[in-house]
């Protein structure tokens, strides 16, 4: 299942915003909602807080992005990300917005504890490695 990036003026969403992943090698997708403005994905396309994250690969290609995910989790473990994007003006568009806290200093998120010491919104896109 492709993850949709939707750009609408400047302002993004995407879906689903909780992405479950099975336990094994898998693929991620991210790609343009069918009611997006057009952008083509920065470079780099995609970023996560934790950078010990099992995903890897991470290439794009104009409205497209992938990566692998080797998921081994245990227990479910959530890994919160950005979306880096260039809308049609040029724009180059992060989101969820960095606040002030660099790349690489919020730590992996376990499951029921989102929003904990402000490490990740409750609103921010996640992958979600289940042990299943």
């Amino acid at each position: 299942m492709t993850i949709k990036v939707k750009l609408s003026g400047n302002t993004v969403t995407v879906h689903p915003n909780i992405h479950a992943v099975d336990k094994g090698s898998r693929p991620l997708e991210w790609g343009p909602h069918e009611n997006s403005d057009t952008f083509t994905f920065d470079d780099p396309p995609i970023t996560f807080y934790d950078p010990n994250a099992p995903i890897s690969g991470i290439t794009a290609t104009g409205d497209s992005a992938s990566g692998t995910d080797d998921n081994t989790s245990t227990t479910d473990t959530d890994y919160g990300y950005q979306v880096h994007i260039i809308d049609a003006a040029g724009n180059h568009i992060t989101f969820p917005a960095t606040d002030g806290t660099t790349r690489g200093e919020r730590p992996t998120q376990k499951r029921n504890t989102m929003q904990v010491e402000g490490m990740m919104a409750e609103n921010d896109p996640v992958i979600r490695n289940r042990p299943s």
